[in-house]
C-alpha cells in the first residue's frame, strides 16, 4: 500500500539567516526552479490536470519546489512516495477522486507495469475522466469503475521511454524537465551559501564549495552535497583534522555523468570576466565586484580572491 504522508521531506540543508550577502540575481537553475514553480500553479489553479517534472540529475529541487509552491497556494497534497500496488494505486485515486491533488514522488516501479499505467491512463484523460478497475481481490467498498476529477503530480529522475503504455501516459501531462550541469550546480551552492550555514563562516563555506568545484571530474553533483559537506568541515575543525580527504570520499561515491563533458578550466573564465570588469568599470572596484557576481554567479568573497591572484599575476609578470 503507498504511504499517504502529508508531510515534507527533510530539507536538503540546514542554512539560517545571516548578515552574509545575498545575490540579487537569480542563478540559472534558480530560474528554473521559479519555471517549475509557475507549472504547479497553472495545475493547483486549475488549468491543468497533470504534471510530469522529470531530470536525470537529483538532488535539484523538484520535490521541495512542489511543496513549497502548493504550500503557498493552500493545498495539502496527497503524497505517495514509497511502493503502491496496482489495487493499491485504483483505492487512492477513488478515495481522493473529488477535486484533490495527489502527489506520485519518485514511485518509478508504476511506470513499468501495464496496470498502473493502464489506470493512469484513464484517471489523466477523457471527459469525463473515468477509471475502471476489474480484480478478484476488489473489496467490497470499492466500486468497478468511478469518476476522477482530481490533478495528479508525478516526479521522477528515469522515464522509461522505450514503454508506449507509458507514452500514453507521458502525453496526457504537461512536462517539465529540471536539470542542470555542474557549473550551475556550484553556482546555486554559492548563492545557499551565502545565506549561511550553522557554525561556518561564508569564507569556510566558499572554500568548500572550491573544493567540490575543483575535484567533481565527471561526477553529477547536486545540491544534496552542500549540507553534509560542510557538516564534514565542521567536525573536521572541531577534531582538527583536514576536512578534505573526508569530502573527497563523498565525492568519489558520487555517480559519474551519463555522457563524459570536458571539464571547464573556471580560472580561466573567472579571470577573463575580471578583465571585462575592470575595461568597464576602470575606477570602481565596488562595480567591478558586482558586474563579476553578477556575471559568474559567484560570492563577494570568490571575486576578491580572484582580484588578489590577479594583481599578484601582475606584480609578478
Amino acid at each position: 500500500m503507498g504511504s499517504n504522508e502529508r508531510t515534507n521531506k527533510e530539507p536538503i540543508m540546514d542554512f539560517q539567516d545571516s548578515n552574509f550577502p545575498v545575490s540579487q540575481t537569480m542563478t540559472a537553475l534558480e530560474q528554473r526552479q521559479q519555471l517549475l514553480s509557475h507549472h504547479v500553479r497553472l495545475l493547483a489553479r486549475k488549468m491543468s490536470h497533470a504534471l510530469f517534472v522529470f531530470g536525470a540529475t537529483g538532488g535539484l529541487g523538484k520535490s521541495k519546489i512542489i511543496l513549497e509552491t502548493l504550500g503557498e497556494v493552500g493545498i495539502e497534497p496527497v503524497l505517495i512516495n514509497s511502493h503502491i500496488t496496482p489495487l493499491a494505486l485504483y483505492s487512492t485515486l477513488f478515495t481522493h477522486r473529488d477535486d484533490e491533488v495527489i502527489f506520485f514522488d519518485d514511485v518509478d516501479s508504476m511506470f513499468s507495469n501495464m496496470a498502473h499505467l493502464g489506470l493512469l491512463r484513464s484517471a489523466l484523460w477523457g471527459n469525463p475522466r473515468v477509471v475502471t478497475y476489474g480484480s478478484s481481490q476488489m473489496p467490497d467498498n470499492l466500486p468497478q469503475s468511478f469518476e476522477f476529477t482530481s490533478r495528479c503530480i508525478f516526479a521522477a529522475n528515469v522515464l522509461p521511454m522505450k514503454n508506449d503504455a507509458f507514452k500514453a501516459v507521458l502525453s496526457r501531462c504537461d512536462q517539465f524537465e529540471l536539470s542542470a550541469t555542474n557549473l550551475e550546480v556550484i553556482e546555486m551552492m554559492r548563492t545557499i551559501a551565502a545565506n549561511g550555514f550553522q557554525g561556518v563562516t561564508l569564507d569556510e563555506a566558499e572554500s568548500v564549495i572550491d573544493f567540490i568545484e575543483q575535484h567533481a571530474e565527471d561526477r553529477q553533483l547536486s545540491l544534496r552535497l552542500l549540507g553534509p559537506s560542510l557538516r564534514k568541515l565542521k567536525y573536521a575543525r572541531d577534531e582538527n583534522i583536514d576536512w578534505r580527504p573526508m569530502i573527497k570520499s563523498q565525492l568519489q561515491s558520487l555517480g559519474r555523468k551519463q555522457v563524459a563533458t570536458k571539464r571547464l578550466d573556471n580560472k580561466s573564465v573567472d579571470a577573463k570576466v575580471l578583465r571585462d570588469a575592470v575595461r568597464k568599470h576602470p575606477d570602481s572596484v565596488g562595480d567591478q565586484q558586482e558586474y563579476w557576481c553578477g556575471k559568474t554567479g559567484k560570492s563577494r568573497a570568490s571575486f576578491y580572491r580572484v582580484l588578489s591572484r590577479h594583481r599578484s599575476e601582475a606584480e609578478a609578470g
